[in-house]
C-alpha cells in the first residue's frame, strides 16, 4: 500500500501551488476490503451521525413524539441552517418539551452560504450544524427519563448508548477506540477507515436492521436536509438514488451503496477544500458511479476565485498509480 493513495493538487495560473493527499478504503459486497494510503484511526466526527441516531430510532422516539423521516434526516445532518433545517430541529425540541437553551452545542453561523448571508443578528444554538443530532438526543433523554443536563458528557447514558451504536455499526473493538470531544461538545471516536467503510456498506445495504434501514431511507429521500445544495454529500445522494453519504469535519467522508458497498476516505492534512474533488473522483473511479451532474462536475474540479471574483486557479484530484 502506498504512502498516499490519492492527491488533490491546487493549481494557480496553471502551476502547482499546493498538494493534499488522501487515503481511502473500499468495502466490497463480498466483505473484502481494499484501499490505498497509510492512515491510522481517524476521528469520525459528523460521519458518525447516522449511527448516533440508532438508539433514538430503536427506542421509538419518532413514534412517541409524532416525528417523521424529515426530522430523522436533520438529526443525521450537518445541516445548512436554512428555514427548513431550523424548522425541523425546532419541531423535535417542541415535541419533547425542551427549549433551544437545552442544546449543548454553542452558537455557530450556518454552513450554507445563502443561509449565513440571510442571517440577521448573531447566530443561535439552533443554527449549529449539529443541532438536529442534539435535539434528537434530547428527545431520547426525555423518552428514557435520563437527565437532560450535561447529556454530552462521556458518562451520560446518551453518550454511552451512542458509543455502543457506533461500535456495533463499525465492528470496532471497544478497547481499541479512542475518544475525544467533538466540535459540538458530544463525544467523537477514532476508528479505522476500513471499519467506517464497512459501517456505511451496512447502513446503505440494510445490514443494520429496521432502524438502520429507516435512517438510510430518511437520508436518501431528504438529501437537502442532510446538508444543503452544493454540499458534496447532498449532491452525491441527489445524483444517485439509494446512495447514503455523510461528511465529517477535518475532511472525512463515507459513502454507502444499496448493493452493500462502502467507501471511506480522509484527506490526511484535514483540509476541507480537498474533500469535494477527492470524493467525486473516488465515487467515479472506485464505486463506478457516474458523476456527470452539473453540481458534481463543479465539485470535481472547484475553481479558485480571487477577491475580485476572477477565476485564478482550480483543484484537481487523481489516484496514485
Amino acid at each position: 500500500m502506498s504512502a498516499a493513495a490519492g492527491t488533490v493538487r491546487v493549481l494557480r495560473g496553471g502551476r502547482l501551488e499546493s498538494v493534499h493527499r488522501f487515503a481511502w478504503r473500499l468495502r466490497e459486497r463480498d466483505g473484502t476490503t481494499r484501499g490505498g494510503g497509510e492512515s491510522g484511526p481517524v476521528f469520525l466526527r459528523s460521519a458518525a451521525k447516522p449511527f448516533q441516531a440508532l438508539p433514538a430510532v430503536r427506542a421509538g422516539v419518532l413514534e412517541r413524539y409524532g416525528l417523521d423521516d424529515r426530522h430523522l434526516a436533520v438529526a443525521c445532518a450537518s445541516h445548512g441552517g436554512d428555514g427548513r433545517h431550523l424548522g425541523r430541529v425546532a419541531d423535535i425540541l417542541a415535541a419533547c418539551g425542551v427549549s433551544e437553551e437545552a442544546l449543548g452545542c454553542g452558537p455557530l453561523a450556518p454552513r450554507d452560504p445563502s443561509a449565513a448571508a440571510a442571517l440577521r443578528g448573531p447566530p443561535h444554538r439552533i443554527h449549529h450544524n449539529c443541532s438536529g443530532k442534539h435535539a434528537l438526543g434530547l428527545a431520547l433523554c426525555v423518552h428514557r427519563g435520563w437527565p437532560v443536563e450535561a447529556y454530552f458528557e462521556p458518562g451520560h447514558p446518551l453518550q454511552v448508548a451512542m458509543r455502543a451504536a457506533i461500535l456495533e455499526a463499525t465492528g470496532a473493538p471497544a478497547a481499541d477506540v479512542a475518544a475525544a470531544v467533538d466540535g459540538c461538545g458530544m463525544q467523537t471516536y477514532a476508528i479505522g477507515l476500513e471499519r467506517l467503510a464497512a459501517a456505511f456498506a451496512a447502513l446503505a445495504g440494510a445490514g443494520l436492521g429496521p432502524a438502520g434501514a429507516r435512517i438510510a431511507a430518511a437520508m436518501v429521500q431528504n438529501p437537502a436536509l442532510v446538508a444543503f445544495p452544493g454540499a458534496i454529500d447532498a449532491e452525491l445522494m441527489a445524483a444517485h438514488p439509494g446512495v447514503v453519504a455523510k461528511i465529517g469535519a477535518e475532511a472525512v467522508i463515507a459513502i454507502g451503496t444499496p448493493d452493500g458497498r462502502g467507501l471511506a476516505l480522509k484527506v490526511l492534512d484535514g483540509n476541507g477544500r480537498a474533500i469535494d474533488p477527492a470524493a467525486v473522483l473516488c465515487t467515479r473511479e472506485l464505486l463506478g458511479l457516474p458523476c456527470d451532474t452539473p453540481a458534481l462536475g463543479a465539485l470535481a474540479a472547484p475553481a479558485i476565485d480571487n477577491s475580485r471574483g476572477a477565476v485564478v486557479g482550480r483543484l484537481e484530484a487523481a489516484l496514485d498509480g
